[in-house]
């Protein structure tokens, strides 16, 4: 008899917080790679790199009508050292119904979004970001975005914020003071089968107060069988400086559960010039586990990263976009053996 009230107590307390829960996903990432350097200066020869591992929650609830409530919290981990930032990724909440999604919080560009699906390296050293990244490629404080729904295959993201950075410390009506500001930005996408292509566009004050003015980029892809072909382009104008061009290409072939792929990339700006090309094999242990190892290289004038903050007096060269380590080159090059193992969950 205790034992049937005991176990009736426990379900009595347990049964709520279920219930409060029961629309709730837990899901995440965990990818971490060693990465061998060279020709590296004032950096270790070897470093263990944590690279876009995340812990999220999100969920919906349905309001009727066809409309639901939908809400997400997603914060960054770094599996090297222990340490992260709460919802530091996207975290909003919004409504959602068949004339498409509204939203509010701390979402990525419609820009970004746009060039994150035709990196074949994202998330590595090899990252497209290290010369197609800044600018408006960033995730936006205070955002206020709706998106379309998806009609033949086409659809859109609008977003704006009124201070990206969050800092509170943006442009005065006449746009000048501060680093920070309000911007704007959208896209337009096509996803049909094998095919995908996307454009996007952003500006706004945040832009001006960081020496640039529009950013546009297009992006592509097509998958025949086991290959598929990507492509990017980004146009940036540059206050007081010729406009930035930066392009890449890439390819992949995928046999049984191993993807090799290779990628070349390219930005300029009047006189000067990085190239970076990455060679990379992925080998899926499970739907959920991959192993992968890759090579990439990187070369030329400027650090694109220096370049998105306003600074083009830079020849240090940085890799490893999104990284907790960057690195520099003793000659304006600088390579990296990488290995890792990425796990989603």
């Amino acid at each position: 008899m205790k034992k049937i009230l005991a176990v009736a107590i426990a379900s009595a307390f347990a049964a709520p917080a279920f219930a409060a829960t029961a629309n709730v996903d837990v899901y995440g990432r965990i990818n971490t790679a060693v990465s061998f350097m060279m020709d590296a200066e004032d950096g270790n020869d070897v470093q263990v790199t944590n690279f876009g591992s995340r812990l999220g929650f999100k969920g919906s609830e349905d309001l009727g009508g066809g409309l639901k409530a939908i809400w997400q919290i997603e914060s960054s981990i770094n599996g090297e050292e222990g340490a992260g930032t709460l919802a530091g990724r996207n975290t909003f909440i919004g409504l959602s119904g068949g004339w498409g999604t509204a939203l509010v919080g701390k979402h990525d560009t419609p820009l970004k979004l746009v060039g994150r699906k035709v990196d074949l390296f994202g998330d590595t050293f090899a990252d497209s970001r290290n010369l197609l990244g800044g600018f408006s490629d960033t995730r936006g404080n205070n955002v206020i975005a709706y998106a379309t729904p998806s009609l033949s295959g086409f659809s859109a993201l609008i977003a704006y914020t009124p201070d990206l950075t969050g800092s509170g410390t943006g442009a005065d009506e006449d746009g000048d003071d501060g680093s920070n500001g309000s911007a704007y930005n959208l896209n337009v996408e096509y996803g049909n089968g094998p095919i995908y292509l996307g454009f996007a566009y952003g500006d706004g004050d945040y832009h001006d107060n960081n020496g640039v003015d529009e950013h546009m980029r297009f992006a592509g892809s097509y998958k025949f069988g086991d290959f598929k072909i990507v492509g990017q382009y980004d146009y940036v104008d540059v206050q007081d400086y010729d406009s930035y061009d930066a392009w890449m290409i890439g390819g992949s072939y995928t046999m049984g559960a191993m993807t090799f792929k290779g990628a070349y990339m390219t930005g300029e700006i009047e006189d000067a010039d990085s190239d970076q090309w990455s060679l990379g094999v992925d080998y899926a242990l499970s739907k959920r586990t991959t192993v992968y190892a890759l090579y990439t290289n990187i070369s030329g004038d400027f650090a694109v990263t220096s370049v998105a903050n306003g600074v083009l007096d830079s020849v240090a060269l940085g890799i490893g976009a999104g990284a907790s380590d960057v690195v520099y080159a003793d000659d304006d090059e600088v390579g990296a053996i990488s290995i890792g193992v990425a796990h989603n969950f």
